[in-house]
């Protein structure tokens, strides 16, 4: 319920953004708007402002639309004809229709930019190991080094040492890194191959190096269990804590894990602590693709507290921060078209796609780690909802302006025959892609 409650404040919240893009134009622009309304179907409430727009919120939340006067749906009276969208310029039209979009995009600079004022956390990265003849050693990279800038970029947590490193991979390149050894500082330069972000999952450049990073021991507590996998299945709950495993102390979370992925298919008698009771109960992991054991469960970080000499933090000033959120979303725009462009052309799996259980179980999962997780979820949602409704596909805004882009060519518009077959084509396209999303969804959840 949780999940679903986030996954709704959410959508409406993105939802409401992109609308009051259109509308707020439309109302510059001199177009008369009749409805202004978040979600489809019966409204569940609605109210007619001053300005004589209906403002309405439907029963059904999986979009929104703002309703103007158009001669294309209906008489106008003739006192208003100068207020119909349809009489608007072809800049006008298309500032209109653009505004959803862009309001989708500029919300996402916002909350990033609340994100990197308000301060990230993180893990310091001071370097463990090293491994012999990799890409680090070659360099001289040193255990007890800390990671303080790459390529001029400041590096304060791991995560952010990824994403410099991911950046530059995208591409290939060297990477001129900053290390801080026994107080004083050390540049070494390493090269690193070209490997395309949408395949690279988190930490695998890091790891490719030849980089271990120093972390600490997770206490052995469940957090998220997946319904219909083998923890949920065997009866884990969050909270639990492991104590042993067919008779196996476990001491850390991630002693337990090694256990779980050296025993796929095998069953295990597993002792917990469940609000202060002792409980065992039988549990047989799955075999991954990789042959590996795995259950469908995550640790609670949060039941682990960092130890001082490790935690760190990424944060921007307030100018500083608003260039660097216009760069993320600039970053994770670029991504997203790449994705859709990478599965077009069969480089990008389609399983990549999340449906509406994926979202809200993101939504739920970020709200959990709180408002800084949660406001980086809904940025990145707004981006990508921003950059599906320009592709040009009929009945998106991205296909109004393909036509518009037609009519600015040929100096007429499309003719209405043309564009009634372009909405059918964009109808099943559209629906063709919410299949493939929520099939996903199942997949994921029932192991399909």
């Amino acid at each position: 319920m949780q999940s679903l409650f986030f996954f709704l404040i959410a959508l409406a919240l993105l939802i409401a953004v992109h609308e009051f893009g259109h509308f707020w134009v439309a109302r510059r622009c001199g177009v008369k708007v009749l409805k202004f309304s978040i979600g489809f179907g019966k409204p569940i409430w609605q109210k007619t402002g001053k300005d004589g727009t209906e403002y309405i919120v439907a029963a059904i939340p999986l979009g929104g639309y703002v309703k103007m006067l158009d001669e294309c749906e209906g008489e106008v009276p003739l006192e208003q004809l100068g207020q119909a969208f349809n009489r608007q310029t072809l800049g006008k039209r298309t500032a209109i229709v653009a505004a959803g979009p862009i309001a989708n995009l500029l919300f996402a600079i916002v909350a990033y930019w609340l994100v990197l004022v308000s301060g990230v956390p993180g893990i310091k990265p001071i370097v463990e190991q090293v491994a012999e003849d990799s890409p680090a050693a070659f360099s001289q990279i040193l255990p007890g080094d800390q990671i303080k800038q790459i390529n001029g970029e400041m590096t304060p947590t791991w995560a952010t040492v990824d994403q410099v490193l991911r950046t530059i991979a995208d591409d290939g390149g060297i990477a001129e890194i900053t290390l801080v050894r026994h107080e004083s500082k050390v540049i070494k330069k390493i090269k690193i191959a070209q490997q395309s972000m949408l395949v690279a999952s988190p930490n695998n450049i890091i790891k490719d190096l030849g980089l271990t990073a120093k972390l600490y021991d997770l206490k052995p507590v469940l957090g998220k269990v997946i319904e219909n996998q083998a923890a949920a299945q065997a009866g884990l709950k969050t909270g639990d804590i492991i104590l042993s495993t067919n008779g196996q102390m476990i001491e850390s979370w991630q002693q337990w894990v090694e256990v779980i992925k050296a025993n796929a298919e095998k069953e295990l008698s597993v002792a917990l602590n469940r609000k202060n009771q002792k409980i065992t109960l039988n549990l047989t992991p799955k075999r991954a693709e990789q042959s590996h054991g795995f259950i469908g469960a995550a640790v609670d970080s949060s039941a682990t507290a960092v130890p001082e000499p490790l935690i760190s933090e990424l944060r921007y000033g307030p100018i500083s921060g608003v260039i660097k959120a216009i760069q993320k979303t600039w970053q994770m725009s670029s991504l997203t078209v790449k994705s859709f462009i990478g599965m077009l052309k069969g480089e990008v799996s389609t399983k990549n796609l999340g449906g509406p259980i994926s979202i809200a179980q993101s939504a739920g999962a970020s709200a959990d780690r709180g408002s800084v997780a949660f406001l980086s979820f809904l940025a990145l949602i707004s981006i990508s909802l921003g950059i599906l409704n320009l592709l040009p596909i009929p009945i998106l805004d991205g296909g109004h302006l393909m036509l518009y882009f037609f009519e600015w060519v040929n100096g007429k518009p499309v003719s209405e025959a043309v564009q009634l077959q372009g909405q059918k084509i964009g109808l099943i396209l559209l629906l063709a892609l919410m299949f493939f999303a929520f099939f996903n969804d199942l997949s994921r959840q029932f192991g399909l």
